[in-house]
């Protein structure tokens, strides 16, 4: 009642101020403009205000009429049956339109209420397809209810044998129903039969992600009121079951990819232990009969000699193996974030690796084509020359052509190139860099290890790896790194 009294003054006022001007300009007005004008102040009453309101407003401005504007004047008879009919009329079209007024505001705020809802159903549903992050979601979910329901809402999630808030600034309800939810599935509101004044003091709705006994997360929606509703409560926990479902993808999608990781690793672990057993077994065969066969005192120097170099051999392919494994580890940890850079001259590069073939003793035949001198790359020198030395050792080893293997360092585009060209089978049509794994190679022997170790190197220079088949036969791989990271002798002089 109290909430009807200030309405009700401020449309006395309006009808006092009508009356007050109606009784002015009476001359000019006529009685119609007179009841035209009060016809206004019940429509702003019936649009404003209560019903009941515009009702009570309606036969004010009916004596109003009749007291001031209807002969006799200045009392409430009625002289006239014309006078009758104006009243009755007013009166009549007063409460009519008054009844339609509420309609039609009733009316357009429940499509605005409805255009509300569907708007947040949207924003919802994307949400709940577009997250890939638990957390990000339970987050996000909390600002959409939020935002929708005008109520502070959080999620309870299981850490630790207890659930805790994801806010700091909430109410903690009472660890019992925490307990009392998760073991039975159930939601507490005024709603449901598990609501008492005794056990909810601070007035809060707790809904489980789950209908079944679970530890799954909790719904906590705080400071609610006599307005919450039960269509309100049904309305949030159909979101629950979405979010819950969303939330369910996501830990599902979780659990494969660490499954998914646990198989690869076991995969590249069994990879790992076949290629030792085979591609390490067999040197370490030969390095062992050959050194039990130089005991033999009756060897002729040629025999001795061929004995020391199959043990050098062997031990140098041990080595490198060795190495390839120890800086693929190198490589892909975290140390390497922070490698020392500077600027690289890529026929420099390439002089370090033709001396490092020679210090081998190992002989190479290369030609290279350098079409601008002044190019240079922002890296690390020794990492470069290690990509460098792999891929020229794959090309070796498939190169079948008299002709010598072609090193061009080229600018294309946005990129500077350097690609190593063979002449031996080539990659298959739609081989990529993407396609490269570890442990896994094409040869008879070898752990596959020197691409993904090139690929590595490329990565941590902001590089890419490619691979086209050689015009005439052959393959070309490319290394190519971003302009960003090019310049020239006159920049840094």
């Amino acid at each position: 009642m109290q909430k009807q009294i200030l309405p009700l003054l401020c449309i006395s006022v309006l009808l006092t101020l009508v009356t007050v001007i109606s009784f002015q300009f009476f001359n000019a007005l006529s009685i119609t403009g007179v009841t035209l004008l009060n016809l206004l102040v019940v429509i702003t009453a019936a649009y404003w205000c209560d019903f009941l309101i515009a009702v009570v407003t309606a036969f004010l401005a009916f004596l109003c009429i009749n007291y001031f504007f209807i002969e006799p004047r200045y009392t409430f008879e009625v002289a006239h049956l014309q006078s009758w009919v104006v009243l009755g009329c007013f009166l009549i079209v007063s409460i009519i339109i008054s009844s339609l007024v509420k309609q039609l505001k009733y009316q357009t705020e429940q499509s605005l209420t409805a255009k509300q809802h569907a708007q947040f159903a949207r924003m919802l549903a994307e949400k709940l397809a577009l997250s890939n992050d638990v957390q990000q979601l339970l987050q996000d979910t909390c600002n959409l209810l939020q935002a929708e329901f005008n109520r502070p809402f959080c999620v309870a999630s299981f850490k630790d044998k207890q659930y805790s808030l994801s806010v700091t600034d909430f109410t903690m309800p009472n660890a019992r129903l925490f307990e009392w939810v998760s073991a039975n599935g159930k939601a507490i509101s005024p709603y449901t039969d598990y609501w008492t004044e005794l056990i909810t003091p601070t007035k809060q709705w707790l809904i489980p992600f789950s209908r079944v006994p679970s530890t799954d997360p909790i719904l906590v929606m705080d400071k609610i009121n006599d307005e919450d509703t039960e269509e309100k409560f049904s309305a949030i926990k159909s979101c629950v079951d979405q979010i819950s479902q969303a939330y369910q993808r996501l830990i599902q999608s979780d659990i494969a990819k660490k499954a998914e990781l646990v198989a690869q690793e076991e995969a590249i672990q069994s990879a790992l232990l076949a290629s030792i057993s085979h591609d390490m077994r067999t040197p370490l065969t030969s390095i062992l009969g050959a050194a039990t066969t130089l005991q033999q005192v009756d060897l002729t120097p040629e025999q001795a000699k061929h004995l020391n170099n199959l043990i050098a051999s062997q031990a140098r392919y041990l080595a490198d193996t060795t190495e390839n494994i120890l800086s693929l580890i190198r490589l892909e940890s975290n140390q390497t974030s922070q490698i020392a850079m500077d600027w690289q001259s890529p026929e420099e590069l390439i002089g370090i690796v033709t001396a490092l073939y020679q210090s081998r003793g190992e002989s190479l035949n290369l030609l290279v084509n350098i079409s601008d001198a002044e190019l240079l790359i922002e890296g690390n020198a020794n990492l470069l020359v290690q990509a460098l030395v792999n891929l020229i050792d794959n090309a070796k080893q498939i190169h079948t052509s008299t002709e010598p293997i072609l090193i061009e360092v080229i600018r294309e585009s946005h990129f500077m190139n350097i690609c190593i060209n063979d002449r031996g089978p080539g990659f298959d049509a739609g081989f990529s860099a993407d396609k490269i794994k570890k442990f896994s190679s094409t040869k008879g022997k070898g752990f596959g290890l020197g691409l993904s170790i090139v690929q590595a190197i490329v990565s941590l220079h902001q590089g890419l790896l490619s691979f086209r088949q050689r015009p005439g036969g052959g393959a070309c791989v490319v290394l190519s790194f971003p302009a960003s990271v090019i310049a020239t002798d006159s920049k840094h002089v």
